[in-house]
C-alpha cells in the first residue's frame, strides 16, 4: 500500500509519542547517502530527549528536501506547527552564532499537515539570519518517500500499512536471523565470506553504473533461505543501494516493485517467488537456490554465485563473537557442519523450523547408511560395496536416492567431486536415529569390526619404503574417508545414541564398547599399529574400555601397545609419528576428571619408552599439559589435579619430578592445546584460562612437594636452582637442603653437582643483577661461603669442570673485562688446578683428568703453558701412555691438543723423538701412522712420513684427514697423494675451499673415482659442494664437452634436492642434442607396442637417474644466453626429437615429457606466459600429448605451499585468475 499525508498525519495524531520518538529515524533514513554524507545525526527514540539539535547533516550534494552543505534540523510533532516553528526558529538563532548561520540551513520538520508553511518560509528568509530557511510537512515528506521506496516500504511496515508480497530488508533480516537463539549478528553471517560478499556488491554497484541492464543473479546457499538472507545482508551493507532494495515474499509482490521505478534490486525470498517477476533496464533480481537443487535455475542464466560454508575456524570466531561459549563454539561447528542453516534450524525457538521436510520424503530410508557410514567415495569400488552391505540394496537405487534428496532445499546430504557425507552428522542422528532397526546396526557392526580388525597392509613393507605404501599395492582398498566416518559413527553412536529411545533400547552404548573390546582386548603390536590412526576416536567412544586395554598392554612384559612409539623413527618431512594418536586419545578422555588419574599414570608409564627422532608431540608433554599451572588441559578443579599430582609423586617419582620443575619454570612459556573431545562434553567452559589465584595454588603447591622429597638428591636439589626456585627469595629454602653434604658421607660427585648449580647462580648473580653490591653481598655472600664448603676432597673431581668446554663461566664477576684479560684469567686458574694436582698427585693425576673431563685437549693445550712443562719426560710419557692412538680416546686426544699447542720447533723435536722410541719398541706401520695424524697436517709431517719407510708413508696417507693448508701449492700435492691411495671423498673434502688452486684434470680424476665407489666407507660429499666442483670444471674449459656431460650424468643423483639444475653441461646437451633427449627416453620407457627386456640392477639404475634427470629439466631447448628461446631452434628441437620417438615407438612419453618441461617456460618482455615460441608450438594441432604434459609440468612446478592459518585457497585464485586472464 502506498503511504500518503494522511497516513502520516494520521499517525502523529494517534501515536503522538511514538512520532515524536521515530520522526527522526525516519528523516535519518531519507538523508543516509553514504557516498554524499560527510556528517549525519538525527538521534532517535529516548536519545530525542538530550538536548541539542533534532538533526545534524552535512552533505556533498542535496536534493528537493535534503539540502547541500551544512544544516540544522528541528522537529516538532504538536498540533500547532507554526508555534513550535517559531519557538525552535528563535531559541536556536539565539543560541548559533552568526559566522556558523552563514554557512548553515534551518529546516524545520513536522509530521502535520502546515497550511502556512510557505508563508513561514519566506518570513525567515526575509530575517536572513542563516543561509537558507526550509520546512517540510506530511506532504513534503509523502513525496520524498516516494522517491525511496525501500524506506518508505520500511516505514509503511511500521504503520501496519504494507502491501501485500513485499517486505523491507531490515524486517526480513530479523525475521530470519530471530529465528534461533542467540540471534544470528550479521558481521557473524557474513564471515569468511568475503570474495562473495565483493563479487555480490559489486553486480549492485553495476546497477548504477550500467542502467540499462537488467540482469538476474542466482545465489546458492545450503537453504534457499540463507541465499535471499545473504543477498539482503550485503543489500543492507552496500550504501546508497539499500534504500532502492527490497524483499519480493510473494508473486503479488511484483506489482510493487514494478509501479516503483525508483527500485534497483528486487530479492526473491523463495526460488518459485522468481517465475514470472518483473524486468525492467535498472533492475536486478537475485533468484536464491539451495546448493543441491540443479533443476532449478535463474530466469535467465546470466549470472550465478555460489556461497561456500565458511572455514571451521572462522564459523568458531563468528559464534564466539555471538556470546557463544568458546567450548560450545567449536562443537557447534562439528555439529552443524559450519552451516548456518543448521544452526539456525538446531537452536530455532519455532519447533516447526526444527522439523526440516526432507525428513518426511520416501527417499529419506537411504539416509541410515549416511547415518551410519557418515562419508564414502563413490568412485571406490571397496566403498560401494560396503554401502551395498549395509543398506542391503543395490547401490544405484541408494545413489538415485541421494541425488535426489541433495536437490532439497537446506539437503541434508553433499556430493562433493566423488565423496558423498552428511552435511551435519549429528544433526542427522538426531533427527533420524529413531528409524535405526536392530538388522541395519548389525550390519553396521559387522561391517565396522571387520574393516577396523583387518592388518594394516603397509606394515608388510620395510619401515623405509611405508610412505610409498600405494605405489607398492599396499594400502587398504577402503577409502581413508570411509574409515573415518565410521570411527567418527562410533562416537556419536555412543554418545547421542541413547538419546534416541530405540538406540538406547538396542543398548547402543555398550555395542560400541564391546566393539571397542574386541579390537583392544589383548591386542598385539601389529593390531595397535594398524589401529594406529584411529585410537582417538575408539577412546572417545568407549573411554573405559580404552583405558583398561591400554593399561592391560602396558602390564605385560612385551607390553605391545609400547611399539607406537619405538616404530617412530624419522622426524623428517616424510617421517610418521606412530603414537601421535595415541597422545590424542589419552589428551582427549583426561578432559573427564574421573579419568585424569588413569590417564596420568599411563602417560608416565610411556614416558619411559626411548624415542628417536625430535618429535615435540612426546608422552611427557602431553602429561605436563595436564597440570599445567596457567593453561590446565582438563575439566578437574584446582584440588582434584593436585591429588593425582601426588598419586604420580607416589607412582612414578622421578616422572613427577620433570611435572614439577615444569610448574616451577618461570619466564616465557609457549603452550599448546592438547586435543580434545570432538562429540563428548568433557571439556565444556575448560582449558582456556584460569584465575591468578588458581594459577599460584599450583605453583604453591608444587613448589611444597618438590621441597619436600628432594632432599638427600644432589640431582634433584641441583635441579631447583634451575628452575623458579632459582631466585634470591627462594635460595633460602634450597641452601638447607645442600647444607647436610658438607659433611663427610656426601661423596665428592653429589658436592660437585651442587657446586656447579652454585656455580651458574652466582656467576649470573655477580654479571647481571641490578641489586646494589651491599644488597647482593648480603644474601650471595652465604651462597659463596657454602659453595666452597662444599668443595670435593677428590683434587681431579673439584678441578674437571674447568677442563669439561673451553668457553667457561666463572663464579664471579668479569663481564666489565675485556676477551683476553678474561682468557689469561682462566688460563691461569686452569694452569694452577694442574699444578696442584700435579704436586699432590703427580702425572696419574693428571691422566686420571684427562680421562673424566669432557675436553682432554684443553689438559694438553694447559699443559704446555705450566712452569712445570719440561720436567715431564715427554717422548716416554707419549710413547707408554699413548698406547694403540685410538682415535676417539681421551689420551689421544690430549697428546694431539699438546702437538698442537707447543712450538713447531719443539713438535718436530718431540715427534722425532717418540719415533726413535717407537722403532725401538718395534710398532708397526699402522701406529706410527696413528700416531703421525695427530700433528699438523704440513710438508714437515709428510717428509717425516716419507723417511719412516713406504709402509709408514702409505698408512699416513689412508688415515689423514687433511683440512687445513698453508702454502699455495699443498691442496695439489694432497690431491695427488690422496687420489693415489684411493681417498677421493676425502680428497674432494678437503680440496673445496681452495678448488681454484687444483687443476681441473686432477679434480675431474677425483670425480671419476668417487663416481667408481672408491672410499665407501667415508663421510658422504656435502652436496652443495659439488656443484662449485662442476661449475669450476665447467669454466676451465680443459674437459672436453661430452667428458663432463658423462660425469654430470654419473654424479646426478649426488646433486642433492633443488641442485638438480646446476648440472649445466649436462642439461644442456641433452637440450641441443636430440639423440641425446631421445636415448634418455629409451632408457626411461618402454616401446609403446612390442617387449622389451626385462631391466637389470645396472640398467634399472641408468634408468632411474635418466627420469630423474628429465623430471629436474627446468631448461628448454633453444635457450640463449640472456634467457630469451629461440623459436626456430626450439622448433628444430622438437621436430627432430620427436621423428628420433617416433622411431623408437616413445613418441607419446616423448611429448609428454618435452611439454612438462616446456610448463618452465620464461615470459615475455610484456608479461605474458609463456612465451611467444612456446605458445606458437603449443598451438600446433598434433601436439595434444604435449599440451597436457605442459598441464602436468605447470601443477607440478608449484610445488609445495606455504600459506598462513586460516587464509585458505586465496593462493590458488590468485592463479586461477591468472590462468583466466
Amino acid at each position: 500500500m502506498k503511504i500518503t499525508a494522511s497516513h502520516i498525519a494520521q499517525w502523529a495524531d494517534t501515536h503522538a509519542r511514538q512520532a515524536q520518538d521515530q520522526l527522526p529515524r525516519l528523516i535519518r533514513r531519507l538523508c543516509y547517502d553514504p557516498e554524499a554524507s560527510r556528517e549525519i545525526s538525527f538521534p532517535a527514540g529516548d536519545s530525542t530527549y538530550r538536548p541539542g539539535w533534532d538533526g545534524v547533516l552535512s552533505s556533498k550534494k542535496g536534493n528537493a528536501w535534503m539540502p547541500a552543505g551544512a544544516s540544522r534540523w528541528e522537529m516538532g510533532c504538536d498540533k500547532e506547527p507554526t508555534t513550535k516553528a517559531n519557538g525552535d526558529y528563535r531559541k536556536r538563532t539565539q543560541a548559533t552564532s552568526e559566522e556558523e548561520r552563514s554557512d548553515c540551513t534551518f529546516v524545520f520538520v513536522t509530521p502535520r499537515r502546515w497550511t502556512k508553511k510557505s508563508h513561514w518560509i519566506a518570513k525567515q528568509r526575509a530575517k536572513g539570519e542563516w543561509k537558507d530557511v526550509r520546512a517540510h510537512d506530511a506532504d513534503d515528506l509523502e513525496q520524498w518517500l516516494e522517491q525511496t521506496p525501500a524506506v518508505a516500504l520500511q516505514f509503511t511496515e511500521e504503520l501496519a500499512l504494507t502491501g501485500p508480497g513485499v517486505e523491507s530488508l531490515s524486517r526480513h533480516w530479523d525475521a530470519w536471523s530471530g529465528q534461533c537463539k542467540p540471534p544470528i549478528t550479521f558481521e557473524a553471517f557474513l564471515t569468511d565470506r568475503a570474495s562473495a560478499r565483493d563479487a555480490l556488491a559489486e553486480k549492485i554497484q553495476s546497477i548504477t553504473s550500467q542502467p540499462d541492464s537488467s540482469p538476474f543473479l542466482a545465489i546458492r546457499a545450503d537453504s534457499v533461505e540463507e541465499a535471499a538472507a545473504f543477498a539482503v545482508a550485503v543489500a543492507m551493507a552496500s550504501g546508497s543501494s539499500r534504500d532502492r532494495t527490497l524483499v519480493v515474499t510473494e508473486p503479488e509482490g511484483w506489482r510493487y516493485v514494478e509501479a516503483n521505478p525508483q527500485l534497483e534490486i528486487a530479492i526473491a525470498a523463495r526460488t518459485e517467488t522468481a517465475k514470472k517477476p518483473v524486468s525492467r533496464a535498472g533492475l536486478l533480481i537475485i533468484v536464491p537456490h539451495a546448493t543441491g537443487d540443479s533443476t532449478m535455475k535463474p530466469a535467465t542464466g546470466e549470472g550465478e554465485l555460489v556461497l561456500e560454508r565458511p572455514d571451521i575456524y572462522q564459523f568458531e570466531q563468528a559464534l564466539i563473537a555471538m556470546g557463544v561459549e568458546e567450548s560450545d563454539a567449536h562443537r557447534y561447528a562439528l555439529n552443524t557442519g559450519r552451516s548456518w542453516t543448521v544452526f539456525r534450524r538446531q537452536q530455532a525457538v519455532n519447533p516447526a523450523i526444527r522439523h526440516p521436510a526432507w525428513l518426511d520424503k520416501s527417499q529419506s530410508a537411504s539416509l541410515t547408511l549416511v547415518c551410519l557410514l557418515g562419508a564414502w567415495l563413490n568412485d571406490n569400488s571397496a566403498d560401494r560395496q560396503v554401502v551395498e552391505r549395509l543398506a542391503n540394496r543395490p547401490y544405484e537405487e541408494i545413489e538415485r536416492n541421494l541425488r535426489e534428496l541433495a536437490a532439497f532445499d537446506d539437503a541434508p546430504v553433499l556430493r562433493i567431486g566423488k565423496l558423498w557425507k552428511a552435511k551435519s552428522p549429528l544433526e542427522l542422528l538426531t533427527l533420524f536415529g529413531n528409524r535405526i532397526t536392530r538388522s541395519q546396526l548389525d550390519r553396521f557392526f559387522s561391517v565396522a569390526e571387520d574393516l577396523l580388525s583387518t592388518p594394516d597392509p603397509q606394515l608388510e613393507l620395510p619401515d623405509e619404503e611405508r610412505r610409498m605404501a600405494n605405489i607398492h599395492g599396499k594400502a587398504h582398498p577402503y577409502s581413508d574417508f570411509l574409515f573415518d566416518s565410521i570411527c567418527d559413527s562410533l562416537i556419536k553412536l555412543a554418545v547421542r545414541g541413547p538419546e534416541q529411545p530405540r538406540l538406547d533400547a538396542l543398548n547402543i552404548e555398550a555395542r560400541v564398547a564391546g566393539l571397542v573390546r574386541e579390537l583392544l582386548h589383548d591386542a598385539d603390536e601389529e593390531r595397535w599399529l594398524s589401529l594406529a590412526s584411529f585410537l582417538s576416536a575408539l577412546a572417545e567412544a568407549a573411554p573405559e574400555e580404552f583405558l583398561r586395554a591400554v593399561e592391560k598392554s602396558l602390564s605385560r612384559p612385551d607390553a605391545p601397545v609400547k611399539r607406537l612409539i619405538l616404530e617412530t623413527r624419522d622426524s623428517g618431512l616424510m617421517g610418521r609419528c606412530w603414537h601421535t594418536d595415541l597422545l590424542r586419545a589419552l589428551e582427549t578422555l583426561a578432559w573427564a576428571p574421573r579419568h585424569l588419574a588413569r590417564v596420568a599414570l599411563i602417560l608416565a608409564r610411556l614416558s619411559h619408552v626411548p624415542m628417536k627422532g625430535n618429535w615435540g608431540n612426546t608422552p611427557s608433554s602431553s602429561l605436563f599439559g595436564l597440570f599445567r599451572s596457567w593453561l590446565p588441559q582438563t575439566a578437574a578443579d584446582l584440588s582434584a589435579r593436585i591429588q593425582v599430582l601426588d598419586l604420580l609423586i607416589t607412582k612414578e617419582e622421578e616422572v613427577a619430578f620433570g611435572v614439577l620443575k615444569g610448574l616451577l619454570k618461570d619466564g616465557r612459556q609457549v603452550a599448546h592445546p592438547s586435543s580434545r573431545p570432538k562429540w563428548r562434553e568433557d571439556d565444556a567452559g575448560a582449558g582456556h584460562s584460569v584465575t591468578n589465584a588458581e594459577m599460584h595454588g599450583m605453583i604453591d603447591a608444587a613448589r611444597e612437594r618438590i621441597l619436600r622429597f628432594s632432599g638427600g638428591n644432589a640431582h634433584r636439589i641441583a635441579a631447583l636452582l634451575r628452575t623458579g626456585l632459582r631466585h634470591p627469595q627462594e635460595l633460602p629454602k634450597i641452601l638447607p637442603l645442600m647444607t647436610p653434604f658438607t659433611e663427610t658421607p656426601a661423596t665428592d660427585e653429589d658436592r660437585e653437582i651442587l657446586r656447579a648449580a652454585l656455580r651458574e647462580r652466582i656467576r649470573w648473580h655477580r654479571n647481571y643483577d641490578k641489586s646494589s653490591a651491599a644488597e647482593l653481598n648480603k644474601w650471595l655472600g652465604p651462597v659463596e661461603a657454602l659453595y666452597e664448603r662444599l668443595a670435593p676432597w677428590d683434587l681431579v673431581i673439584r678441578h674437571r669442570w674447568l677442563f669439561d668446554k673451553s668457553r667457561l663461566d666463572l663464579p664471579r664477576r668479569d663481564r666489565d673485562k675485556g676477551s683476553e684479560e678474561r682468557n689469561n684469567t682462566i688460563t691461569r686458574i686452569r694452569t694452577s688446578a694442574l699444578t696442584e694436582i700435579h704436586q699432590a698427585c703427580g702425572m696419574a693425576g693428571i691422566e686420571t683428568l684427562i680421562t673424566a673431563c669432557a675436553e682432554p685437549h684443553i689438559v694438553e693445550t694447559t699443559l704446555a703453558k705450566t712452569a712445570w712443562l719440561n720436567d715431564i719426560p715427554w717422548p716416554e710419557w707419549i710413547a707408554e701412555k699413548g698406547e694403540g692412538f685410538a682415535p676417539s680416546a681421551p689420551m689421544t686426544r690430549c697428546i694431539s691438543g699438546f702437538l698442537l699447542a707447543i712450538s713447531q720447533p719443539a713438535s718436530n723435536d718431540l715427534l722425532r723423538k717418540v719415533i726413535a722410541l717407537g722403532e725401538r719398541h718395534g710398532w708397526d706401520a699402522d701406529k706410527f701412522a696413528r700416531f703421525l695424524v695427530l700433528v699438523r697436517v704440513e710438508p714437515e709431517t709428510w717428509r717425516l712420513t716419507e723417511e719412516c719407510g713406504v709402509e709408514v708413508h702409505a698408512a699416513y696417507w689412508q688415515r689423514v684427514q687433511p683440512t687445513i693448508f698453508f702454502h699455495q701449492k699443498e691442496p695439489e700435492f694432497v690431491l695427488e697423494r690422496l687420489l693415489e691411495f684411493k681417498r677421493p671423498r676425502t680428497a674432494l673434502s678437503c680440496c673445496n675451499s681452495s678448488l681454484e688452486q687444483v687443476s681441473p684434470r686432477r679434480l675431474y680424476a677425483a670425480l671419476q673415482q668417487f663416481l667408481q665407489g672408491e672410499e665407501t666407507d667415508a663421510s658422504q660429499i656435502d652436496p652443495y659442494d659439488l656443484p662449485e666442483m662442476l661449475k669450476r670444471l665447467e669454466k676451465s674449459g680443459e674437459i672436453e664437452k661430452n667428458e663432463l656431460i658423462r660425469l654430470e650424468f654419473g654424479l646426478f643423483p649426488a646433486l642433492g634436492y633443488g641442485q638438480e639444475s646446476r648440472a649445466a653441461a649436462l642439461y644442456e646437451g641433452i637440450m641441443s642434442e636430440p639423440s641425446l633427449f631421445t636415448e634418455l627416453i629409451r632408457l626411461c620407457y618402454r616401446p609403446k607396442h612390442g617387449g622389451q627386456e626385462e631391466p637389470t640392477e645396472t640398467t634399472q639404475a641408468a634408468a632411474e637417474r635418466a627420469y630423474s634427470i628429465l623430471q629436474a629439466c627446468e631448461r628448454l631447448p633453444g635457450t640463449r644466453p640472456d634467457g630469451s628461446i629461440d623459436g626456430e631452434e626450439l622448433t628444430r628441437f622438437i621436430n627432430a626429437t620427436r621423428k628420433l620417438c617416433r622411431e623408437a615407438d616413445r613418441l607419446e612419453v616423448c611429448d609428454s615429457t618435452l611439454g612438462q618441461i616446456l610448463a618452465h617456460a620464461p615470459k615475455d618482455k610484456d608479461g605474458v606466459w609463456p612465451c611467444a615460441p612456446v605458445r606458437d608450438l603449443l598451438e600446433r594441432p598434433e601436439l595434444e600429448e604435449m599440451r597436457r604434459g605442459f598441464q602436468i609440468g605447470t601443477y607440478n612446478k608449484r610445488g609445495i605451499t606455504v600459506r598462513a592459518h586460516g587464509k585458505g585457497g586465496g593462493q590458488e585464485r590468485a592463479l586461477a585468475a591468472q590462468y583466466q586472464a
